[in-house]
């Protein structure tokens, strides 16, 4: 249990996290006994696209795409697929689930082994809604996730092969803000104050608890380049917790995305 409070506290020190249950969790004391973590900072730079295109009145094609690097673009880190479809239960209350692929090279002050390929299914439930000039968004994600190394396979030490497969349970919390600023606009489209807040949280393993694996806060302005897409920038701040190794990992992030919203076809 230890290793759950040190991770969590450790997540506050680099970046509050904005949902209760974090709140909750901050309350929980840090046990004496806790050594100290080895801490790593490193900067990043992340180029994503998301795309929503209804088919039907209630049923939409998503898709997000990201490419992820480090030393702001030097060096590779992640390449993630993610395709799936979303059906709208009510006004603001819809329902997803899909597939996505994901690629990570060894990177940074505390890479791993070997480069690891995975493959993952998900489901989720988001939440929109209003208060005053402010639109809220909450996303609630559970994910089944194989995660296989990719290993050195003989007689070339060149050359790899698919190791063992790892299964995990992962449940993701996303809560985004957002309201336009009239004064700051483009094109006669005024541009939007963002900030967002995800938790990423392991489920089972050897404690069978909630444990804090990632925690990603971001700010940044969106900018609408006409009615159906915006572009957004700003700065993330990632912080990743490695158990196992008792280190933790902050990425100081540059956020750039490209969002595409299509319109339902008519009748």
């Amino acid at each position: 249990m230890g290793t759950a409070w040190a991770i969590t506290r450790r997540a506050f020190r680099c970046w509050p996290p904005l949902s209760w249950l974090c709140a909750a969790l901050w309350s929980l004391p840090l046990p004496a006994s806790a050594q100290a973590w080895q801490n790593e900072s490193q900067d990043a730079q992340w180029v994503g696209a998301f795309l929503d295109q209804p088919i039907t009145a209630k049923t939409s094609l998503w898709f997000d795409g990201s490419w992820r690097r480090t030393d702001f673009g030097a060096r590779p880190q992640q390449l993630l697929l993610r395709p799936g479809v979303q059906y709208t239960l009510a006004p603001g209350v819809r329902v997803a689930a899909g597939y996505a692929y994901i690629g990570t090279a060894p990177y940074g002050a505390l890479p791993s082994a070997n480069p690891l390929r995975e493959q993952r299914s998900w489901q989720q439930l988001t939440l929109s809604h209003k208060g005053g000039p402010v639109a809220f968004s909450h996303r609630y994600r559970l994910e089944q996730r194989w995660i296989r190394p990719l290993v050195p396979s003989a007689p070339s030490a060149n050359a790899r092969m698919l190791g063992p497969t790892a299964y995990q349970n992962r449940f993701r919390y996303l809560g985004r803000a957002q309201m336009e600023l009239p004064r700051l606009s483009w094109r006669s489209r005024p541009l939007l104050a963002l900030a967002w807040d995800e938790l990423l949280m392991p489920l089972g393993g050897s404690t069978q608890l909630f444990t804090i694996g990632q925690n990603r806060a971001m700010v940044g302005v969106g900018v609408p380049v006409s009615a159906k897409q915006r572009l957004e920038v700003g700065y993330m701040n990632l912080y990743n917790a490695f158990p196992a190794r008792r280190a933790n990992e902050i990425n100081h992030t540059l956020w750039l995305s490209w969002h595409y919203t299509g319109v339902a076809p008519t009748k």
